[in-house]
């Protein structure tokens, strides 16, 4: 399976400038910012389609195993009510 993609955001933000040393912190945390709501956009998006997807493909019981537990029930009840007549 191949996954693949593009993203791109946008942002703009009025800072302080009082040196190159300022305005290297202040594109810094600018990219911080974006690379974190970036990171947790895509979280939401790819785990949450592939719990969705995980889901679908899961079976909730496999017939043959509700079948054998049907049986043993039914012989369970059937001695049961045996030992109490």
């Amino acid at each position: 399976m191949d996954l693949g993609g593009n993203m791109t955001r946008q942002i703009e933000q009025d800072m302080p400038v009082e040196d190159d040393g300022s305005h290297i912190v202040n594109v810094g945390k600018l990219v911080e910012d974006m690379e974190l709501k970036m990171r947790n956009m895509l979280k939401e998006v790819y785990f949450g389609k592939a719990k969705d997807i995980v889901g679908d493909l899961r079976s909730i019981a496999p017939l043959s195993g509700t079948n054998r537990d049907r049986a043993a029930h039914r012989e369970m009840m059937s001695e049961w009510s045996k030992r109490g007549s």
